[in-house]
C-alpha cells in the first residue's frame, strides 16, 4: 500500500508526506538498528573539533587537538602542500599548516577525515560511489556555508559539517542493509526516479536513518533536524531555517553536478530563497563562484577522502 501511495506523490508533495508513507516499512529497520550493538561511531577528536567550530579556536588550541592523530595531521599536510595551495616552500609542521590553510579550513578537513574514517570499509555499489557521495557532501557544505555567510546566519560555520552529515543515513543504509540498499540503487536506476522516493518505498529513507544514527552519536539537535527534514524543511507548520539552507545547496550541488550521486533531487530552489532572505542576484553570484571553484572543490578535496 506505502508503495501505490508514494508512486502517487512527486516533488514537495511526496517531501511533505514522507512521516506518514515510511513509518510502517521503517519498522523492521528502526527494530534491527536499536538492536544492533554497535553502531559506527565517531572517534573522541571528532567532538573536540565540533566544539572548535562552535566557537573561535586559536592555532594552538586546533594544534593541541589534532597533533597526536598521524593521519589527520598526515591528511593536513598533504593538502597544505598539494598543488592547488601556494606555497614557495614545502610545509612541514602542523602549526605552519593552519597559518597556510586557516583555523576553520583545518577544522573542517580534520572533522571531515574523522567522519570518513568511520565509513572506510565500505564498498561503492552498483551505481553508488562512496567518494562521489563524500565529494557532494562536501560540496554541499561549501555551500552552505557560503549561503550561511550570505544570509548572516548565526553560527555559519557549523553550515559545513550540517552538509557534510546530512546524506549520512544512506551509508548506514549501505553498512546494515547492503542487500536491500542495492536493490534500491537497482530500482532507481531503472526507473530514473529520485531515490529518496525509492527508499520510501522500501522503508529505508535516508533522513529517517541518519536521524537515528546522529542522535545514537549524541550530535546537537540541528544536526538530527537537518539530517531529518533537509528535503522538506516544515515541522509542525514552523519553517526550519538549518534544513532549508541545505536542501538549497544540497539540489544546487545537484542542479551543477559538482557530484554525481544516483537519484539526486535537482530543482528550481527560488520559493527557497525568498524564505531565507537570499536574493536572486546573490544567489546567481553564489552560483558564478561554485562553478569557479568546481576543479579545487573536486580535485582538492578528493586528495582528503
Amino acid at each position: 500500500m506505502a508503495k501505490n501511495t508514494a508512486r502517487k506523490l512527486s516533488g514537495q508533495e511526496s517531501a511533505c508526506q514522507e512521516g506518514v508513507i515510511d513509518m510502517l516499512a521503517l519498522r523492521a529497520p528502526q527494530n534491527k538498528i536499536l538492536e544492533v550493538k554497535k553502531l559506527p561511531t565517531l572517534p573522541e577528536v571528532a567532538y573536540r573539533l565540533l566544539d572548535l567550530l562552535s566557537g573561535e579556536p586559536d592555532i594552538s588550541e586546533l594544534e593541541e587537538v589534532i597533533k597526536y592523530d598521524q593521519a589527520i595531521t598526515a591528511k593536513i599536510l598533504s593538502v597544505a602542500n598539494s598543488a592547488y595551495i601556494s606555497s614557495s616552500k614545502e610545509i612541514d609542521t602542523l602549526e605552519r599548516a593552519i597559518v597556510l590553510l586557516g583555523i576553520k579550513e583545518v577544522s573542517e578537513i580534520a572533522f571531515s577525515i574523522c567522519v570518513f574514517s568511520v565509513f572506510k570499509p565500505l564498498k561503492n555499489v552498483r551505481t553508488f560511489d562512496i567518494k562521489e557521495f563524500w565529494l557532494h557532501s562536501i560540496a554541499t557544505g561549501i555551500t552552505a556555508r557560503i549561503i550561511a555567510q550570505a544570509i548572516e546566519a548565526e553560527n555559519e560555520d557549523l553550515f559545513f559539517t550540517l552538509g557534510l552529515l546530512h546524506d549520512v543515513g544512506r551509508l548506514l543504509s549501505l553498512h546494515l542493509f547492503p542487500e536491500q540498499f542495492e536493490e534500491i540503487l537497482k530500482e532507481q536506476e531503472q526507473s530514473q526516479r529520485e531515490l529518496l522516493l525509492v527508499e520510501l518505498e522500501a522503508g529505508l529513507a535516508h533522513t529517517w536513518m541518519g536521524r537515528w544514527l546522529l542522535q545514537r552519536w549524541g550530535l546537537p539537535e540541528k544536526f538530527i533536524t537537518t539530517a531529518r527534514f533537509h528535503h522538506n524543511p516544515y515541522y509542525k507548520g514552523k519553517f526550519l531555517l538549518e534544513p532549508a539552507v541545505i536542501k538549497i545547496a544540497d539540489t544546487t550541488v545537484h542542479n551543477l553536478g559538482l557530484a554525481e550521486v544516483p537519484g539526486g533531487q535537482k530543482g528550481d530552489v527560488t520559493p527557497l530563497l525568498a524564505k531565507i532572505g537570499l536574493s536572486p542576484g546573490t544567489y546567481e553570484t553564489i552560483l558564478e563562484h561554485l562553478v569557479f571553484v568546481r576543479e579545487t572543490i573536486q580535485e582538492g578535496w578528493a586528495q582528503v577522502i
